[in-house]
């Protein structure tokens, strides 16, 4: 997992309301996030949505087995430690815990990284009007 991965797993949850907000918020976030500049072409949104929408599910899973392991501690009950995996210690449960979510993560990554590129191939090109703008 490198760090375009995770910027991957923040761009994927953000290119869904990116999409609903248009072709001009969904250039400026794959430059922001993923640093890809705009193409030039024909746009496909149809078919962004739907890789929108799976690589957004699999980036909320990340991210919420992220938080999970990180806040583990919080939700720890000394009474039900007994039947927790890798209990009856909090640390334990801790690292039992870690290696499931570990086991998890890495593949949704590795699955976001086809999505991600094909959702940057279907990205809208400039428009005409776009494109006098910037050349004015």
């Amino acid at each position: 997992m490198t760090t375009l991965d995770w910027r991957r797993a923040v761009y994927a949850v953000l290119a869904l309301p990116a999409y609903l907000g248009g072709a001009r918020a969904q250039r400026w976030l794959a430059w922001r996030v993923l640093g890809v500049p705009p193409r030039e072409g024909r746009p496909r949104l149809a078919a962004a949505l739907g890789t929108s929408v799976l690589a957004f599910v699999l980036a909320m899973l990340i991210w919420y087995l992220v938080g999970r392991i990180a806040t583990y501690g919080l939700f720890w009950d000394p009474a039900t430690a007994g039947e927790s995996w890798g209990g009856p210690g909090l640390a334990g449960a801790w690292i039992v815990h870690f290696f499931c979510a570990f086991g998890m993560t890495v593949p949704a990554m590795w699955l976001l990284r086809p999505l991600t590129e094909v959702q940057l191939r279907l990205l809208p090109g400039r428009t005409v009007a776009e494109k006098r703008t910037v050349a004015t």
